[in-house]
């Protein structure tokens, strides 16, 4: 799917962060020091945030709103939309994005809708935001994209552990006078690549799927646990990423260099670097933050435009940001950021 939107400004970001730290070497006890010092090295996390128990994504995501809300000076009485982007959701029913219009003190008149995806959420989110805006039916719309992925994780599985933390964020999105490039992508035949196989309808969970069984790398998972299979995804980015961000800067007219921040979902260092190499552009203009926060999910593109352009001097009149994962699914955005607010990470 390829379209541009008209008339479509993103006018804040925030970003809230768990204060619980997992430094990845504290975990050199579990699993053996040089193990996990070459997995430092691989991936390039040292460290990520864990939510406390009873925190969720929601509450993550709350949190990032509410800070949105007292920078910006909002009056929520204009907010008239909501998207919650997460896979893990406060309830099987009723849907997350509900609840927070409520926990917000959003009006009844607000639209609210969850979106389950993961590292491409943020894009999927934008989309709709911008579809609701361009229609007439919104006319600012809060994107909460956030995570609580630790949940997911066996603790066995030092493959996921050490690359996965928490976080929540917000965006605001409204009317404005700048075009909106998409380019998004599907391919469903990659769905066991990354997955949680038990606890849906399709696979409830039972003693059957609570048995704990070892790769062949020595990683403990039950089929209720998070599963990646890091190679296959590894390779589906590096074979797909660059050629949708290719595509979508001939649709928005825009040549490579002239973009002055591109905005890749922050799965690991070597992974981002790879692709950046892919799409021959250079680093300064690549950035990632992934060493301090690992990969957050969804909420992986706002932490890193929240962490990092609201002290740095990027040139963002051309922006492309691009998500890519669970699915699998992949899309690209490119827009312009120049007015847009961006602040701290709360417990940064």
């Amino acid at each position: 799917m390829q379209t541009v939107i008209n008339n479509i400004s993103i006018e804040s970001v925030s970003s809230w962060l768990p204060e619980n730290k997992l430094e990845m070497r504290s975990l050199g006890t579990v699993y053996g020091e040089a193990e996990v010092e070459n997995i430092i090295k691989t991936t390039g996390v040292e460290r990520v945030r864990i939510a406390d128990m009873g925190m969720t994504s929601s509450d993550m995501c709350q949190k990032a709103a509410e800070h949105l809300f007292d920078k910006d000076g909002i009056d929520k009485s204009v907010i008239d939309g909501l998207i919650f982007v997460s896979q893990t959701s406060d309830y099987i029913l009723p849907a997350t994005s509900i609840c927070l219009q409520d926990r917000l003190g959003l009006s009844e008149n607000t639209v609210c809708i969850d979106i389950h995806y993961g590292c491409s959420g943020y894009i999927y989110g934008l989309f709709q935001a911008a579809c609701w805006i361009n229609s007439g039916m919104c006319s600012k719309v809060l994107l909460l994209a956030g995570d609580t992925t630790s949940r997911m994780i066996n603790p066995m599985d030092k493959s996921l552990r050490m690359v996965f933390g928490d976080c929540g964020t917000a965006t605001l999105v409204g009317r404005g006078s700048n075009p909106m490039g998409f380019h998004i992508q599907s391919d469903g035949s990659g769905a066991d690549r990354l997955i949680v196989p038990a606890g849906g309808f399709r696979t409830p969970v039972s003693a059957a799927t609570s048995v704990l069984e070892y790769d062949e790398d020595h990683n403990g998972r039950t089929k209720n646990d998070l599963f990646m299979d890091g190679l296959a995804i590894f390779n589906f980015a590096i074979t797909k990423v660059h050629k949708n961000i290719n595509i979508l800067l001939e649709t928005m007219q825009w040549e490579k260099d002239s973009v002055g921040l591109f905005a890749l979902h922050q799965a690991n260092v070597f992974m981002v670097n790879y692709v950046r190499k892919k799409l021959k552009v250079r680093s300064e203009v690549t950035p990632t933050n992934v060493t301090n926060f690992g990969n957050t999910g969804p909420a992986t593109i706002p932490l890193l435009l929240s962490d990092l352009c609201s002290t740095n001097n990027y040139d963002l009149s051309r922006v492309v940001m691009s998500g890519f994962g669970v699915g699998l699914s992949w899309g690209s955005v490119a827009t312009d950021l120049c007015n847009t607010h961006f602040y701290n990470p709360v417990n940064k």
